[in-house]
């Protein structure tokens, strides 16, 4: 039996399938590196701040951390090694494994050709944009003068692409918004957030892996303590071993009045220049 009160009288390392995966919480951060670690090549270090993997052919790095302004993973692309930076996307701390795991699996798959098996004419080519893919899953578009804004049916997760021309150096140099943001949170104001971030010259083909994990309707398993008790109310869970199909529909618990006409956007506490989500078109 699928239950919307994932707490009741369970105790707290009890074992959930929760849905939706933006809501569910940190998860195990080990799956992030998994794809890293089992790829041919790459070179894990341990430093001082956390975690550092390597490619093969040094160009690229993914670096966990925590103790970081982001307080998360970042990862960037050099033209060589040592080189000037091409892209960066990072994922703040409490970003969903499975989200972050999504982009460092399509990385992981994708720099041995240098991206080229991915892009245009590439053998594993998806003609998808990011937002095409979002629509497709009933995703809701607001389009405003400057961010164009793909919505989860619930409310409280977007994905948003900035427009307009920002200089590729101050973006490499976080002094403006990245082209592309996902963000989940309950509350506008307080609560457990996460953001993640991609500049303008991320292959497209990872912005758009990391865009379906975001809106997959597949259950990810937490313990109750890992699931954030602000979220709580807005998420469905079946309890792991009950015999239940995980993959059977269920309907997402949601938010009364959720997207109000011109609602402030919660502001991530690590990230400066978090665009604010347009006013919703949904009654």
């Amino acid at each position: 039996m699928i239950a919307t009160s994932p707490s009741g009288d369970r105790a707290p390392d009890t074992d959930l399938l929760v849905r939706p995966v933006y809501l569910a919480g940190r998860g195990d951060t080990a799956t992030v590196y998994d794809a890293l670690r089992d790829a041919r090549g790459w070179g894990k270090a341990i430093t001082a701040t956390g975690l550092m993997f390597t490619s093969p052919r040094q160009d690229t790095q993914v670096a966990y951390l925590p103790e970081s302004r982001y307080g998360g993973w970042k990862a960037i692309q050099c033209r060589e090694p040592l080189g000037t930076p091409l892209w960066w996307a990072s994922f703040s701390r409490n970003t969903p494994a499975e989200i972050t795991s999504a982009f460092t699996t399509a990385l992981s798959e994708g720099l041995p050709s240098n991206h080229r098996d991915f892009l245009h004419g590439g053998p594993h080519h998806q003609p998808r944009s990011p937002a095409r893919a979002l629509a497709d899953r009933g995703w809701q578009t607001d389009d405003t003068a400057m961010y164009l804004y793909q919505r989860s049916p619930d409310g409280h997760a977007y994905l948003g692409l900035r427009k307009g021309h920002l200089d590729n150096y101050m973006e490499l140099e976080g002094e403006g918004p990245a082209q592309w943001t996902m963000y989940g949170c309950v509350d506008h104001v307080n609560g457990e957030r996460w953001h993640a971030d991609f500049t303008s010259a991320t292959p497209l083909y990872l912005v758009r892996e990391t865009a379906l994990a975001l809106s997959s309707t597949e259950p990810v398993e937490r313990p109750l303590s890992g699931i954030p008790e602000r979220n709580l109310p807005y998420v469905t869970v079946t309890p792991v071993g009950t015999g239940a199909d995980p993959r059977r529909p269920a309907a997402l618990a949601r938010t009364p009045n959720t997207s109000q006409a011109g609602a402030t956007p919660p502001i991530a506490s690590a990230a400066t220049y978090l665009p604010a989500p347009g006013p919703s078109r949904r009654r």
